[in-house]
C-alpha cells in the first residue's frame, strides 16, 4: 500500500539563495566524512614493504650493540618475534575490517539521504508539461499536442527509512559479530602457532651450536692422535698405515665441523626471518650455559586429561564456535525474507527552468512489500544457510579430532625423549670411559690403532647423540604445550 501526500507553493526567498543553501548542505555532508576520496600523489605514496624491510634490515646492522642485552634468550625471542610477526598483524588488519562490517551492518538500521541535480531539455509533449507543470507556468492556452521545447533544473533531497525486514538485518548484524569473534580467535590461536614456531627453532638452533662443540672437541681428540702417531713414527714404533689413517679421521671430523657449522648458520637464519633483522655475533648463545636438564620420568598427566584440556582452551575451536553461530543467525537472516517489508520515504525538490524563479514541491510515502513468489530464491537461500552450518559444525568435529590426534602424538613423544634421554646419558657415560681406557693402552703401545678410532668414534656419536636428546626433549615439551593452547596468550602471561 502506497500513500502519497503533496504540497505546492512558492518560495518567496530569491531562487539563488535556495540553490546556494542546498548545494552547501551536500558540501557539508560531502567534507564531514560521508564521502571522501583523496588522490595521492604519486610522489608521496608510500614505498614497497621489500624497500622498508631492507632499510630496516641494513639500519640494524649498522646500529652498535648494546652489550647490557646480552646472548639471545627464548624468550627475549620469543617477544621479538611476536612484536615484529607480519602474520600477526595480517590477523589484527583482518579484525579491523570485521569490525566495519558490523558497522555496515549497522548503517542499514539508519534513514539514506540522498541530494541530487538533474537537467534535461526535451520536446516530447509528456516530460515538456511535466517540465512546465513542476515548474509552475501551466496556462490555459498551452497546446497539449506540442508544447515546444521545454527544459528543467531539478535540486532533490531525498530520504529513504526501511522500518522492517522481517528480521533480516537485525541477524545479519550478529552474523557480523560472530564473525569478528572468530577472527579475534585468530589472533591467540597465530600467536600459539609462532610462539612454538619460534620456541623450536631457538632450541634447534641451540642444538646445532651444541654439535659445533661436539665436533670441534673431536676434530682436537683426532689433532692430538695425529701428533701422538707422528711422534711414534718417528720412533720407529708405528707403522705409516697407522698415521694415515689417524689424518683421514682428522679430516673426517673436520668435515662434520663444517657442516655442524652450515647447518647452525641456516637455523640462524630461519630465526632471522622471525627476528626481522639480524643475529650478531655477541647475542649467539653458549649451548653448554643453556643446555636443557633432563625431562623426568614421571609427572606427565594421561593423555585423556590432556585431550579435554586442550578442547577447552585451545582457540581455534573458539574460531570454529563464533562460526558456527554466525551460520545459524545467516540462517535467521535468509528467514526474514519470507516476511513483508515496510518502508518510509520522504522527498523534497525545486524546479526551475532559467534559475530566476524556483518552485519547491515535496512528498511522504509509506510504503509495505511482500513478495509471495520469487522462483524459490528465498527458501534457496534458506537451504544454503543450513548446508553451510552442517559443513562448518563438521569441520569443528575434525578439528577436533585433528587436536586430540596432536596431544596424544605430542604426549608419546615426550615420553619417548625421556627414555632416549637416560638411555644417551648412559651411552656417553660408557663411551667415554671405554675411549680413556683404550687410549691409555694405544700410549702404552697395548692397542691398535683401529681400536683407537673405533673407540673415538663411538664416543663421538653418544656425546652427539646425548645433546640430540636433551634439546629433542625440551622441544617435544614445548610441542605439547602448543597442543594445549598455552602459548595462546604469551603476551598477557608474561606481562599481565
Amino acid at each position: 500500500m502506497i500513500l502519497f501526500l503533496k504540497s505546492k507553493f512558492s518560495f518567496a526567498y530569491s531562487s539563488r539563495t535556495i540553490l546556494v543553501f542546498c548545494w552547501g548542505l551536500m558540501l557539508v555532508f560531502v567534507f564531514s566524512g560521508c564521502t571522501s576520496h583523496h588522490a595521492i600523489p604519486k610522489e608521496a605514496q608510500p614505498p614497497l614493504p621489500e624497500k622498508n624491510l631492507l632499510k630496516q634490515w641494513r639500519h640494524l646492522s649498522k646500529t652498535p650493540y648494546s652489550s647490557s642485552k646480552g646472548p639471545l634468550t627464548v624468550d627475549r625471542v620469543i617477544d621479538e618475534a611476536l612484536n615484529v610477526s607480519p602474520e600477526l598483524e595480517q590477523i589484527r588488519q583482518r579484525i579491523e575490517a570485521a569490525f566495519e562490517q558490523i558497522r555496515q551492518a549497522e548503517a542499514s538500521f539508519y534513514p539514506r539521504l540522498v541530494a541530487s541535480e538533474r537537467f534535461n531539455t526535451t520536446n516530447n509533449p509528456v516530460y515538456a508539461l511535466m517540465n512546465i507543470i513542476n515548474q509552475r507556468r501551466l496556462q490555459a492556452d498551452v497546446n497539449f499536442n506540442n508544447p515546444g521545447t521545454q527544459q528543467d533544473f531539478t535540486t532533490r533531497i531525498g530520504a529513504d527509512w526501511s522500518l522492517f525486514e522481517g528480521g533480516s538485518r537485525y541477524y545479519r548484524r550478529q552474523a557480523a559479530v560472530n564473525f569478528k569473534d572468530s577472527v579475534q580467535a585468530e589472533l591467540p590461536a597465530a600467536r600459539n602457532q609462532l610462539v612454538a614456531k619460534v620456541a623450536e627453532i631457538y632450541f634447534h638452533w641451540l642444538q646445532s651450536l651444541g654439535f659445533i662443540g661436539v665436533a670441534e672437541k673431536a676434530l682436537l681428540s683426532s689433532d692430538t692422535d695425529v701428533r701422538l702417531a707422528e711422534a711414534r713414527y718417528k720412533a720407529e714404533m708405528a707403522l705409516p698405515s697407522e698415521m694415515m689413517r689417524l689424518k683421514a679421521h682428522k679430516a673426517e671430523m673436520h668435515g662434520n665441523l663444517v657442516t655442524a657449522r652450515t647447518g647452525a648458520r641456516r637455523l640462524q637464519a630461519a630465526l632471522e626471518r622471525f627476528l626481522a633483522r639480524p643475529i650478531r655475533e655477541e647475542e649467539i648463545p653458549d649451548p653448554a650455559v643453556y643446555l636443557p636438564a633432563p625431562l623426568p620420568q614421571d609427572g606427565l598427566e594421561k593423555p585423556d586429561s590432556l585431550v579435554a584440556q586442550a578442547l577447552e582452551t585451545r582457540p581455534e575451536l573458539a574460531t570454529v564456535r563464533a562460526l558456527i553461530e554466525a551460520a545459524r543467525k545467516r540462517i535467521q537472516a535468509a528467514r526474514g525474507g519470507i516476511l513483508p517489508q515496510v518502508g518510509l520515504g520522504a522527498e523534497y525538490q525545486w524546479n526551475t527552468e532559467t534559475f530566476d524563479k524556483m518552485e519547491g514541491s515535496w512528498l511522504l510515502g509509506i510504503e509495505a512489500k511482500w513478495s509471495f513468489f520469487e522462483g524459490g530464491a528465498t527458501l534457496s537461500k534458506i537451504r544454503e544457510a543450513r548446508v553451510r552450518l552442517k559443513e562448518i559444525e563438521a569441520r569443528g568435529e575434525q578439528m577436533a579430532l585433528d587436536i586430540a590426534l596432536e596431544v596424544h602424538q605430542a604426549t608419546l613423544a615426550v615420553e619417548e625423549a625421556a627414555e632416549k634421554i637416560q638411555v644417551a646419558h648412559e651411552r656417553r657415560k660408557w663411551a667415554e670411559k671405554a675411549l680413556v681406557e683404550v687410549r691409555n693402552l694405544y700410549q702404552n703401545q697395548m692397542a691398535t690403532v683401529d681400536s683407537l678410532l673405533q673407540s673415538e668414534v663411538a664416543f663421538n656419536r653418544a656425546d652427539v647423540s646425548y645433546t640430540a636428546a636433551l634439546f629433542d626433549g625440551k622441544i617435544a615439551q614445548v610441542l605439547l604445550r602448543q597442543t594445549l593452547g598455552d602459548f595462546a596468550n604469551w603476551t598477557e602471561e608474561r606481562h599481565g
